[in-house]
C-alpha cells in the first residue's frame, strides 16, 4: 500500500446496534477493496475486524479495530466499534479520529436503541447510513425508511430503492441519477426501472430535489421553476449536504450486496482528512493560546494516539492519527503530556489485528507503533519546535463496580501486571486498591463490561479471579452525649504504666471528619504534656466503632480531667487510657450508623421519566429536580444512598434500553434508618 496524502485519506467509524452487521459489511467491503480472498463470518470467528479471542468466543465486537482500504485511488480507514453500551469507549475514541460515520442499519422496522445512540454520538460528523439485510424475511424498506424520516426528519436522503424478487435483492434503483441496475454476480448491468416501482420511487425523487434546492439560492430557483437538476448538480449538492451535516443518504442492501456503491459513495459523499479544516483544538504548549487547525501536510509532525492495544506477545501497541506533516520511520518525537522523547523505530499500518510496516505516513492517517516507553492514550507526540496538545478524548466515566479476588497465590502475584496493562488499554476502567477494605477494585460501564475484563485477563495474562461486592463504606457516630472517666493503672515490677482521662463525647455534626478534640483542665490535673497523646488515642479510636466496627465520625471529644502520676504516667499510658475510655463511653451516646449518599445526574428522553422517578422512589432517593436541556434531553438530578445505585448502570440500561446515561459523585454522609442500621450490623456480625 502507497503512503497516500491528506486529500486522498479518510477515516470513516462505522457504528450501529450490537447485531446489526457491522462487521460483515465491513468483511464484504475488505474482499471488495481486494485486502482479503475470502469473506470471513462471525460465527466462523475468522472476519478481519473480530479477531481476539473473547470476540471470536462471544461472536461480537468488544474493541475497535481499523481496516485500511484502497478504493477509486483513495485510502479508507474502517475503524469498525462495538455495538454494546458497555464498549462505548471504543466509539469515542473512533470518533475522535475519524471525520465520518457510517451507520449500519437492519431492514426491519423501527429504529433500534443502538441507531439513535450511534446517530447522537455521530452528531457532529458527515454521515450515512446502510440498510442492509434485504435478503432477511422480514425485511421491509419502505416502512424502514419512514421510521427514519419521522426520527431525524428531511435531512434523510434515501439515494436507492431495492429491486426484490420474493425475499431477495436482485438490484436497485439509484434515485439520485433515475437508473436501474441489477445485480450480476460481484458486478452490476444497468437496466429499466420496474414499471411497478415508480409508485415507491417517485416521492423519494421529489425528496431528494427538495433537498438539492435547499443548497443555494441557483438551484432553488431552478426548483420553483420546475427545471430538472442534473446528474452533476445532484452528485455535488448531496455532496454539500453531508458535509454540511444537513443530509444523511440512505443506501441499502445485504451483508454482501450493494457494498460497491457504499464503498462509491464513502469517496463521493465523504470528506477527506485534508478538507477537514479547523477541525482540530490544539493548545500550544508554549504561549498557552488555542488554535483550530485542519489536518496540514505543510506544518511540522505531530501525531496523537486515541488507542492503546495490551498485545501479550508484541507488547504495547499505539494506535494514532497523523495530526500535521509526515510521520517516518527514524524519527524522534516529543511527548508533551510526559515531556520526553520517543523514537520511532518501526512504523505500521494496522489491518485487523495485523501490523504492516511502512516507511511514512501523512497528515490524517491513521498508524500504529509498538513497544514506546511512556506514551499512553490521549499523549500528543510532535517536534519541539512545534509544541501543541491535541484536546483528549472525553472518555464515558465507570460507575459499575465490582471487587476482583485472586485464585490462588500464583493469581495474586500476576494480577498487578495484568490490571495495569489493561488499564493502559480502556480507558474506561478504573482500579482502586481500597486499604480500608482491604478489596482491589474493578469499575467498568457496564457487568458486560466488567466479564469482558475478567476474561481477558484469563485468555491473555492466565489470571483467574472471582467478583464480590464491593463493601459499601459505611461510618459510625453518636446521637448522644457522655462523660466517662477510665483509669488507666498497671505494675508489672519497676515502673508501672498510669494514665487517667476523663473526656466528654457528644455529636460535632461535622461528617467529613473523624473527630474534634478539646481541652478545658483546669489546675494541671493533666501536664499538658500529655495532651497530644490523648489525641493520638483518639486518633486509634475513631478508627473503629462500637456497632459494626466502621470508622467513627462526626465526635467532639473534649477532655475536662484526669490524673497522673509522676514517676508512672507516660504517653502510652494516656493513649491507652484515652482508646478505652472511648470504648466505654460510645455504647452510652446513642451510637448510629451512618450511610454514604451519592447525586446523580441522569440523563433520558422524556418518555423514560416516568421510570426514573418511580425506580428512585423504590431506592429510598430523593429526586431534587429536572431541568430540559437544549437536545431535548431531561436532566434528573437525584440524591440517593450508595448502596442502592451500586448497579445503577445496569438498571438505567434496562429502564430505557440503553438510551440514559448519567453521572454521580459523592455527596456525604446520612444517618441510616433502623432497618439499614440493623441489616449492616447484622451482616458484620456474620462476618
Amino acid at each position: 500500500m502507497r503512503a497516500y496524502h491528506s486529500n486522498e485519506i479518510g477515516n470513516v467509524a462505522v457504528l450501529g446496534h450490537s447485531g446489526s452487521g457491522k462487521t460483515s459489511v465491513i468483511e464484504a467491503m475488505a474482499y471488495r477493496a481486494g485486502i482479503t480472498n475470502r469473506i470471513g463470518t462471525i460465527k466462523d470467528g475468522n472476519t478481519v475486524s473480530d479477531y481476539s479471542p473473547e470476540e471470536i468466543a462471544k461472536q461480537s465486537s468488544i474493541g475497535l479495530s481499523v481496516i485500511p482500504l484502497e478504493w477509486n485511488n483513495c485510502k479508507i480507514n474502517i475503524l469498525d466499534t462495538p455495538g454494546s453500551f458497555d464498549f462505548v469507549g471504543e466509539v469515542e475514541a473512533a470518533l475522535k479520529v475519524a471525520e465520518s460515520a457510517l451507520i449500519v442499519v437492519p431492514a426491519t422496522r423501527g429504529i433500534s436503541v443502538g441507531t439513535k445512540q450511534a446517530m447522537h454520538k455521530a452528531r457532529d460528523k458527515a454521515k450515512m447510513i446502510y440498510v442492509s439485510g434485504h435478503d432477511y424475511p422480514n425485511a421491509e424498506y419502505k416502512e424502514k425508511l419512514e421510521d427514519l424520516k419521522q426520527t431525524y426528519g428531511k435531512a434523510i436522503a434515501p439515494i436507492q430503492v431495492p429491486i426484490m424478487e420474493g425475499n431477495k435483492m436482485v438490484g436497485y434503483v439509484n434515485v439520485a441519477k433515475m437508473e436501474g441496475r441489477y445485480f450480476e454476480g460481484e458486478h452490476t448491468h444497468a437496466c429499466p426501472i420496474p414499471d411497478d416501482m415508480w409508485d415507491e420511487i417517485t416521492p423519494i425523487k421529489d425528496m431528494i430535489d427538495e433537498a438539492v434546492a435547499n443548497t443555494n439560492d441557483e438551484l432553488l430557483e431552478k426548483y420553483l421553476n420546475e427545471e430538472p437538476f442534473t446528474k452533476e448538480e445532484i452528485s455535488w449538492a448531496l455532496r454539500q449536504g453531508v458535509m454540511n451535516h444537513t443530509l444523511i443518504p440512505v443506501l441499502c442492501g445485504t451483508n454482501q450486496i450493494g457494498i460497491q456503491i457504499v464503498l462509491n459513495s464513502i469517496v463521493a459523499f465523504f470528506s477527506a482528512a485534508g478538507d477537514m479544516v479547523n477541525s482540530m483544538v490544539v493548545k500550544n504548549v508554549d504561549t498557552e493560546e488555542e488554535d483550530l487547525i485542519g489536518f496540514d501536510e505543510s506544518l511540522p509532525s505531530s501525531l496523537f494516539v486515541f488507542k492503546t492495544i495490551a498485545d501479550p506477545f508484541v507488547g504495547r501497541i499505539s494506535l494514532f492519527k497523523v495530526c500535521t506533516g509526515h510521520i517516518y520511520t527514524g524519527m524522534s518525537l516529543y511527548n508533551v503530556n510526559k515531556k520526553e522523547v520517543e523514537k520511532v523505530n518501526k512504523l505500521y499500518i494496522m489491518k485487523g489485528k495485523e501490523l504492516i510496516e511502512v516507511n511514512e505516513l501523512h497528515a490524517g492517517d491513521i498508524g500504529a507503533l509498538s513497544k514506546l516507553s511512556c506514551t499512553q492514550t490521549n499523549d500528543t507526540l510532535c517536534t519541539l519546535d512545534y509544541r501543541m496538545l491535541i484536546e483528549p478524548i472525553q472518555f464515558s466515566h465507570p460507575y459499575f463496580g465490582k471487587a476482583i479476588r485472586p485464585i490462588g497465590k500464583s493469581n495474586e502475584e500476576k494480577i498487578t501486571n495484568a490490571i495495569s496493562k489493561l488499564l493502559e488499554e480502556d480507558q474506561t476502567l478504573k482500579f482502586v486498591n481500597n486499604p480500608e477494605t482491604k478489596q482491589q477494585c474493578l469499575y467498568g460501564l457496564g457487568d458486560i463490561h466488567i466479564d469482558s475484563i475478567i476474561n481477558k485477563m484469563k485468555s491473555r495474562f492466565k489470571v483467574e479471579v472471582t467478583l464480590e461486592d464491593i463493601i459499601i463504606p459505611y461510618r459510625e457516630t453518636i446521637r448522644g452525649s457522655v462523660t466517662h472517666r477510665y483509669k488507666y493503672k498497671k505494675q508489672s515490677g519497676g515502673h508501672g504504666q498510669y494514665g487517667d482521662v476523663e473526656i466528654t463525647f457528644e455529636p460535632s455534626h461535622d461528617y467529613n471528619t473523624p473527630y474534634i478534640f478539646e481541652e478545658k483542665i483546669f489546675g494541671g490535673a493533666v501536664p499538658r504534656a500529655y495532651f497530644p497523646a490523648v489525641e493520638k488515642g483518639l486518633i486509634e479510636a475513631t478508627k473503629t466503632g462500637v456497632l459494626a466496627g466502621y470508622p467513627v465520625l462526626g465526635i467532639k471529644a473534649t477532655l475536662i480531667d484526669g490524673s497522673y502520676h509522676s514517676v508512672d504516667s507516660s504517653e502510652m499510658a494516656f493513649k491507652t487510657a484515652t482508646i478505652m475510655c472511648f470504648k466505654d463511653a460510645l455504647p452510652k451516646a446513642k451510637p448510629a450508623i451512618l450511610e454514604p449518599f451519592v447525586t446523580l445526574h441522569v440523563y433520558v428522553d422524556e418518555q423514560y421519566t416516568g421510570d426514573i422517578m418511580g425506580h428512585f422512589n423504590k431506592r429510598r432517593a430523593r429526586v431534587m429536580g429536572s431541568d430540559i436541556l437544549e437536545d431535548g434531553m431531561i436532566k434528573i438530578t437525584a440524591e440517593a444512598p450508595q448502596a442502592e445505585v451500586m448497579n445503577y448502570a445496569v438498571d438505567l440500561r434496562s429502564m430505557t434500553q440503553g438510551q440514559g446515561f448519567f453521572d454521580m459523585e459523592f455527596l456525604g454522609y446520612e444517618f441510616a434508618n433502623d432497618f439499614v442500621q440493623k441489616q449492616v450490623i447484622d451482616a458484620r456480625q456474620k462476618d
